[in-house]
């Protein structure tokens, strides 16, 4: 009775090995595809209001359509794909005349995420903003639009990640993400961006110094500065080369 009972416990073994396996297999397709799809969207080769059929990336990538959905949803929480009710997966759309609208929130979560970050800071995020700064360096160096907003991107998610409140952290990088589209369009219009990354690399070691210091109101001022290059950017790329109608009036 005993080998029995030994012999049925190691077939469930078996099978929950299995099942682990074939889990870690699906979230390792999964990462694949949302890793895939990410891409080509940020890269903008899926354009905005691109339909997304699930159908035809299972046959064109050679996956089920289990991954390709949960790659989807992984997608739209990063506001990068809507998701509709009876009406499948597209691209999130570009709305321009929003713009405004989503500088003066970003900026917001960023004076909020960094005056945080400078009070509640510990030792392990200092070491990481010191990495992703000089990750964003050599990103610079390439002059890749694509490498220097990501890596531009990651800079800043950590400073998110020290604030200390995981919510708004995840809201911050979250936004952060939606304009990075936004951003690579602008580097594509005005290739005069690439000139130069010595200032903005600069610009974020005094953000990190002043988070070191525990100086929040410093650290605050000086996001806000940094901010900026990005909104100016913006403006140009949005009102092309007059940018008088586009305006950040009421800021304080």
């Amino acid at each position: 009775m005993r080998a029995t009972r030994t012999k049925a416990a190691k077939s469930v073994d078996s099978a929950e090995a299995n099942d682990i396996g074939d889990e870690v297999a699906r979230q390792s397709t999964g990462q694949k595809v949302y890793a895939l799809l990410r891409e080509q969207i940020l890269n903008l080769d899926l354009p905005p209001n691109t339909e997304l059929d699930e159908v035809q990336f299972s046959r064109e990538l050679g996956f089920s359509r289990t991954p390709i959905r949960e790659a989807l949803i992984r997608l739209a929480s990063d506001s990068l794909v809507v998701l509709a009710p009876n009406r499948g997966a597209r691209v999130a759309p570009l709305d321009l005349d929003q713009v405004p609208q989503v500088l003066e929130a970003l900026e917001l979560y960023e004076r909020a995420t960094t005056r945080w970050a400078a009070l509640r800071r510990q030792p392990h995020h200092l070491d990481l903003l010191e990495r992703r700064n000089r990750e964003f360096a050599a990103a610079s160096e390439t002059r890749d639009p694509r490498q220097i907003v990501e890596a531009n991107w990651a800079f800043h998610d950590a400073i998110n990640q020290a604030c200390g409140n995981k919510f708004l952290a995840a809201d911050c990088s979250k936004m952060l993400r939606g304009v990075m589209r936004l951003s690579l369009l602008a580097f594509r219009q005005n290739s005069s961006d690439l000139l130069s990354y010595a200032d903005v690399i600069e610009q974020h070691n005094q953000m990190i110094d002043a988070i070191r210091r525990g100086d929040a109101t410093e650290a605050e001022r000086l996001v806000y500065e940094h901010s900026d290059e990005f909104r100016e950017r913006m403006k140009a790329f949005v009102a092309g080369v007059s940018t008088a109608d586009f305006s950040l009036a009421g800021r304080g």
